[in-house]
C-alpha cells in the first residue's frame, strides 16, 4: 500500500510506491514488464486475432503466388515486397493504441513516484518483442514454403531477420506517433502520415536511383525500402546458397540494387531508423508529461 512504512515494496499492481525506494531500474523495469505481460495475456481474444490476421493474409498470399516458376522473377519480387510490408504493416496497427490508452493510468503512477518514465517506456518496448519476431515468422514460414519452391533454410532466416527488423522499425514509429498523438484517435490519424513516405520510396513503385534529390531524405528514413531491398538481395543474391530464380543477379540489376548492401547498408539503417524513433518517442514523452503534469 501507498501508506507502507518501509515504502520500498510493490503495491497491489505489482510496482513500487516511490522512486525513493531504491529498488533499482532494472527490477522496476522487471515489475513493468511482467505487468504489461500479464496485461496482454489477460486478452486472448485480441492476441488471437492477431494471430488471425498473419496466417489469413498469409494464405491468401500463398494461394495467389502457389509455386511460383523459376522464371516469375517479377512475381517473386513482388510477393517479397509483401512479406515486408504486410508484416511491418501489422506492427505499426497492432502498436499504435499501446501508449495512448494506458497514459491515464501512467500520469496517475507517475505523479506518486511509482517508476522512472525511462522504466515504463522501455517495458513497452521490450513487451513488444516477443509479438514482432513470432507473428511474423509464423506469416513468413507459410508464404515462403508454399510461393517458392525451395527449402533453403539460411535464406528463409535471413529474410526473417528482415522482416523482424522492419517490424521493429514500424512498432517505433507507432510509438513515436502514439506520444505525438497522445490520444488513441490522434495517434491512428496521424500513423498514414509517417508510414506513407516509407510505403511510396519502398523501392517497390519507383527505382531508388530515380528518386529526385530533393525527396531523398524520405527515400533515406523509409524503412521499408531498407526491409525491401534487403529481402531482394537474400533471395536473389547468393546469401545462403544459389538463388532457384532463373535470372536472380539480373533481377537484382534490374532494381538498382547493390549485393553488398545488406550488411553496409540495409541491416545497418533498420536499426538505425529504429533507435531514432524510440529515442524521439522518448523525449517527445518526457517532455508531453512534464508539460501536462
Amino acid at each position: 500500500t501507498i501508506n507502507d512504512t518501509n515504502n520500498k515494496f510493490p503495491n497491489s499492481s505489482g510496482m513500487p510506491v516511490d522512486k525513493s525506494s531504491n529498488i533499482g531500474i532494472l527490477k522496476e523495469l522487471y515489475h513493468l514488464s511482467w505487468r504489461n505481460l500479464k496485461i496482454i495475456l489477460r486478452n486472448p481474444a485480441l492476441n488471437h486475432l492477431r494471430l488471425l490476421q498473419h496466417v489469413f493474409v498469409a494464405i491468401i498470399c500463398s494461394i495467389t503466388f502457389f509455386q511460383l516458376e523459376p522464371d516469375k522473377e517479377r512475381d517473386m519480387a513482388g510477393v517479397l515486397f509483401l512479406m515486408v510490408f504486410v508484416t511491418s504493416l501489422f506492427g505499426l496497427f497492432n502498436n499504435i493504441q499501446v501508449i495512448p490508452t494506458e497514459l491515464p493510468l501512467f500520469a496517475r503512477e507517475y505523479r506518486s513516484g511509482a517508476y522512472y518514465i525511462l522504466t515504463w517506456f522501455f517495458s513497452k518496448v521490450f513487451t513488444e518483442i516477443p509479438a514482432s519476431a513470432v507473428l511474423p515468422l509464423i506469416f513468413n514460414t507459410i508464404c515462403f514454403f508454399t510461393v517458392f519452391e525451395v527449402t533453403n533454410a539460411v535464406k528463409f532466416g535471413y529474410i526473417w531477420i528482415i522482416c523482424y527488423l522492419t517490424v521493429q522499425a514500424s512498432t517505433a514509429v507507432a510509438f513515436f506517433s502514439s506520444v505525438l498523438g497522445w490520444t488513441p484517435l490522434n495517434a491512428l490519424a496521424l500513423s498514414p502520415i509517417l508510414y506513407a513516405p516509407s510505403f511510396i520510396f519502398s523501392g517497390q513503385f519507383i527505382f531508388i536511383e530515380h528518386v529526385r534529390e530533393y525527396m531523398e531524405i524520405f527515400q533515406i528514413l523509409s524503412f521499408l525500402r531498407y526491409g525491401h531491398e534487403g529481402a531482394i538481395i537474400v533471395f536473389f543474391g547468393h546469401y545462403g546458397g544459389d538463388t532457384y530464380a532463373l535470372n536472380g543477379n539480373a533481377t537484382i540489376a534490374t532494381l538498382t540494387m547493390d549485393e553488398d548492401a545488406l550488411w553496409n547498408k540495409d541491416l545497418p539503417a533498420l536499426v538505425g531508423i529504429t533507435g531514432m524513433y524510440y529515442i524521439l518517442a522518448l523525449i517527445l514523452l518526457y517532455t508531453r508529461t512534464h508539460f501536462r503534469i
